[in-house]
């Protein structure tokens, strides 16, 4: 994307000396190099030569600069500017164009990362750059300083003198995903005025492309855009919101190591973020368990349909919803977790005497996920968010050729998995306490992950952390102590074990408590979460009305009566608010516990299919004259009992609906507690084959495949050649240049186990990713994959 550059791109004699530069490297440098490029590793290279290639092939070259931060990205686009891709750059030549010394510790950083990665090469005191590099680099999402653009002081004189539309145009280019603004024919007079004005002020360049004009902002007004003003000292390098001198972030960027007292206090000021978020995140995590189990009551007992093209539809959301009583926009998150950890599946199941088919409902294992350890079922909940494949704030949105993506469907847009990560480990390698807000955060995912955040926007960015933040793994833009273990094991490691993660979470957790208030207006606050013998107790005397760090309870009529139904009795209730409460049972609580347990049982159910008896005969006869008698079939026996054709558990019910209060009792008179019958499912294997994270090589294995490289190339050597072979770009040209005169090259492939052959060809077209030719002993039609290409070398002509 860069637009200033010193020199035109083009191959140059030096190229073939890359191959030389890493046959130079020592064995340590190519394992570190083949440990940070994968790719170019497996299969193993059958020489260094084939390495050489692989490390120049365009999509190698992409993911490493996939790789790359800010810094990095802002270096290698200095050096191509300055034409390190046609000769040798010196690196103070780069330093001196950013603006900063060459003993800067960022711009050191970015420097050996560059070396790590194979982008930068030759002599350490140039910078060298491949072609593939540097075309690369003409597409990537970033610009260059250019001589004489406004800077420091003269930046800030530039900035005031800028109207309102001006700065409106470059912040708007600022937050694009590539800072590229397009003049189209659509564009107002007042935009094209702005794009002027800030050309003008030196801020931008206003160029011509095929499209169209287009708006180009330079490098330190495009920083000064997204951050701010920065502090006297800091540099485009530095990680923005600190200064050069004395403070630091974590990760490439930073600016030094604060020492003495003042490093002290910031270890501690650091610490008690880390605390804080961390508490607040456990906080979280109580509201996240709470809502799941909600959710897992409502499907056990009406589970939720399926779309015929898959998926749960909008409508069946909103049931779900209100059936658990969760706010709307959070149902597609927590449905997606719980399916991830196996919680809930689709089939078919039965609730009662009525069939479900192909329903989402609870598996078996939600019944041995309940009964775990409140750590141990967040941590199975988190790592199933970090590692699903779908990605639940897509839901709702609108899909190419018509309608929205549903909830639980086929897996919409790039791979979730790889967007979560990328955006906390960019809050995780900020300092705990850095907190850049809301407005600035899809920046500080911009300035680790410059190429990735061109594709994926802002929108992604926020979306993932405010799910992060649902799940109790980031509090406002800082990552906690959960997510920092997540991102400490590499991506293709595959995620922590629940074993590793369950002790951070429990460290975040509130201490349980044993005692509640009890107040006039029949709520019940507990200031912490509950000890389980308590919490089964409250959650059958009074429902939740909001959970968190504190758990607030409401005591009504229904929820009295639900402690009853189970066998508790109005003196067992009244002890256990006296024996639990910190403050007086309030009268009105009293008389509430003493007139629903006086109206309680007064009517007793049975199995006629059921009966209902009752030593009152004017009540009976008030329930015979009710429209529960013709809804449940209830006809007389005695003056004091009823028979009804209705199952006990739906008479109760029916009676219940019309403020009557029953209770189920046994053959020998005694309370019994009967509850609907809920839904489960088996899991099954999902339709698709869940992907296998690839495997990288051990140090030991590349060490070895280096040694093999060597041994190869040696024998190689030994054995001579007619002439020197092209590789790169030089044999794609010599390829070229063969098919339009008709002559023949030995050209060595590689196929994909790493094994290397040679073929005498004569080609007769290059294009479209193959070559195409003749072999001219046999006039036998040869095709070979230009991408396998390893080196071209010509024949002797005496052959």
């Amino acid at each position: 994307m860069s637009t200033s550059r010193t020199t035109p791109r083009h191959p140059t004699s030096g190229e073939p000396d890359f191959p030389a530069w890493l046959a130079g490297l020592s064995d340590d440098t190519l394992v570190r190099l083949c440990e940070l490029r994968a790719d170019v590793a497996s299969p193993p290279p059958a020489s260094l030569g084939v390495l050489a290639s692989r490390l120049r092939l365009p999509a190698s070259t992409a993911r490493a600069m996939g790789t790359l931060t800010w810094p990095d990205l802002l270096v290698l686009a200095t050096a191509a500017a300055l034409g390190a891709d046609s000769g040798p750059v010196p690196i103070g030549a780069v330093s001196g164009r950013l603006g900063v010394d060459d003993d800067d510790p960022a711009f050191r950083a970015a420097v050996d990362t560059l070396r790590d990665l194979a982008l930068f090469w030759g002599d350490p005191a140039h910078a060298r750059i491949v072609p593939v590099t540097g075309a690369a680099v003409d597409a990537a999402p970033v610009e260059a300083p250019v001589p004489g653009e406004p800077v420091g002081a003269h930046l800030d004189t530039a900035w005031s003198g800028l109207s309102d539309r001006a700065l409106g145009v470059l912040g708007a280019v600022a937050r694009g995903r590539t800072p590229v603004g397009a003049l189209g024919p659509a564009a107002s007079e007042t935009v094209r005025a702005a794009a002027g004005e800030l050309a003008d002020a030196g801020l931008a360049s206003v160029t011509g492309t095929a499209g169209g004009e287009v708006v180009v902002p330079r490098a330190h007004a495009l920083d000064r855009a997204r951050h701010g003003a920065r502090p006297s000292g800091s540099s485009l390098l530095d990680v923005p919101g600190t200064s050069a001198p004395g403070t630091s972030a974590s990760g490439p960027g930073s600016a030094g190591v604060p020492t003495g007292r003042r490093a002290a206090a910031r270890s501690a000021a650091e610490r008690n973020a880390a605390e804080t978020a961390d508490a607040s995140g456990g906080v979280a995590a109580l509201d996240l368990l709470h809502r799941c189990d909600a959710l897992l009551a409502a499907l056990s007992r009406h589970p939720a349909a399926t779309l015929k093209a898959g998926g749960v539809g909008v409508r069946e959301l909103r049931r779900v919803a209100r059936a658990a009583g969760v706010d709307e926009p959070e149902v597609p998150l927590l449905l997606e977790v719980l399916a991830a950890a196996g919680l809930i599946a689709v089939g078919d199941t039965d609730v009662g005497e009525t069939g479900f088919d192909s329903v989402w409902a609870p598996t078996e294992a939600a019944d041995v996920w309940s009964s775990r350890d409140r750590a141990r079922r967040w941590a199975e909940l988190v790592l199933a968010w970090w590692s699903m494949p779908r990605a639940p704030w897509r839901v709702g949105s609108e899909i190419e050729g018509g309608g929205t993506v549903p909830a639980l469907g086929d897996p919409v847009g790039p791979p979730a998995a790889g967007e979560r990560d990328r955006v906390l480990r960019a809050l995780c390698r900020l300092d705990p306490g850095a907190e850049p807000g809301d407005d600035l955060l899809p920046e500080v995912v911009r300035w680790f992950s410059p190429v990735w955040f061109a594709r994926a926007g802002s929108r992604t960015c926020t979306q993932t952390v405010g799910e992060a933040r649902r799940l109790g793994l980031v509090v406002g833009t800082t990552a906690t102590s959960a997510a920092r273990i997540l991102v400490s094991v590499p991506p293709a490691a595959g995620p922590p074990s629940a074993d590793e993660l369950e002790p951070v979470l429990r460290a975040a957790l509130p201490e349980p408590v044993s005692e509640v208030i009890v107040q006039a207006d029949l709520t019940i606050l507990a200031p912490g979460p509950l000890v389980p013998e308590l919490a089964a107790d409250f959650a059958l005397l009074a429902d939740v009305e909001s959970a968190g760090a504190a758990t607030t309870y409401r005591v009504t009529e229904t929820s009295l009566r639900r402690a009853l139904d189970s066998g508790r009795t109005a003196a067992g209730i009244r002890d256990l608010l006296a024996r639990t409460s910190i403050t007086p049972v309030p009268q009105s609580l009293d008389y509430l516990i003493e007139d629903v347990a006086r109206r309680h049982g007064r009517l007793r159910a049975g199995a006629a299919l059921s009966f209902l008896r009752c030593d009152d005969p004017s009540l009976v006869a008030q329930v015979l004259g009710s429209p529960v008698a013709e809804s449940c079939a209830l006809r007389s026996v005695a003056p004091t009992v009823l028979i009804s054709q209705a199952r006990p558990l739906d008479l109760v019910e029916a009676l219940r609906e019309h403020g009557y209060a029953p209770v189920v009792e046994d053959t020998s008179g005694a309370v019994v507690a009967l509850t609907r019958p809920v839904a489960r499912v088996r899991a099954t294997s999902p339709g698709r084959t869940p992907r296998v994270p690839t495997r990288t090589a051990t140090t030991g294995e590349l060490r070895a495949a280096i040694t093999a490289m060597r041994s190869a190339d040696r024998v190689r050597s030994a054995r001579g050649s007619s002439g020197d072979g092209y590789t790169g770009e030089a044999a794609i040209a010599r390829l070229h240049e063969a098919a339009g005169s008709g002559t023949a090259v030995t050209v060595s492939v590689v196929d994909a186990q790493g094994r290397s052959t040679s073929r005498l060809v004569i080609p007769v077209s290059v294009a479209g990713g193959r070559i195409e030719g003749v072999e001219p002993d046999s006039a036998e039609a040869v095709t070979l994959p230009l991408h396998r290409v390893i080196s071209v070398a010509d024949v002797d002509p005496t052959r």
